[in-house]
């Protein structure tokens, strides 16, 4: 289903094509999975995410199938499995055991099913490995600072810009929004 669709569009074509999974499991549980869905999800990027983690997860359990009732945490675990075994990222991994922790507590929420499965799953630990910008070296600095024409006003410029930047470690978001309290 493409982003850009409205809402009401939205909500028609997962009314259209919900999953049988669903509708065997009776009228709470559709009426919870659109509460869900268009009710609770204000963000529209995260409704799109988490309406393809929910529809591949079910379609995943009617492959085997499961009905939503019985879907136990050791079926929420294996999917996650699966997911690993296609190499997708830890990230999507993670976004799609959310997608199901929140869809399936809206379920027992709404009384369609008694115990939410994937609450007790664990999700892989995911850290964000960032290297650090190196130093520059004082002797690195100066010639640096030599390099730079200073014959004009730009120069000048950049030249203060720059030995703002490498003496006071500060951002260059935050050297580029310092105005100049000078009037020439």
């Amino acid at each position: 289903m493409p982003w850009f669709l409205p809402a009401t569009t939205s909500l028609i074509l997962f009314v259209a094509s919900c999953p049988e999974i669903l509708t065997r499991a009776g009228k709470a549980a559709v009426f919870a999975a659109e509460e869900f869905f268009f009710g609770r999800i204000r963000n529209e990027h995260t409704r799109q995410a988490y309406l393809v983690a929910v529809k591949r997860f079910l379609a995943w359990a009617e492959a085997r199938g499961l009905e939503l009732v019985r879907i136990a945490p050791k079926d929420v675990g294996q999917y996650l499995d699966g997911l690993r075994k296609e190499n997708t990222s830890v990230a999507t991994r993670k976004q799609h055991l959310a997608a199901l922790r929140h869809f399936f507590d809206s379920l027992v929420t709404r009384h369609a099913i008694l115990l939410n499965p994937a609450l007790s799953v664990r999700g892989e630990r995911y850290e964000v490995v960032e290297g650090k910008t190196p130093e520059i070296t004082v002797t690195g600095a100066r010639q640096l600072l030599a390099s730079l024409d200073t014959s004009s006003m730009v120069g000048l410029r950049d030249r203060a810009i720059v030995a703002i930047l490498i003496y006071t470690a500060s951002r260059a978001g935050a050297v580029a929004s310092r105005r100049s309290s000078r009037k020439s």
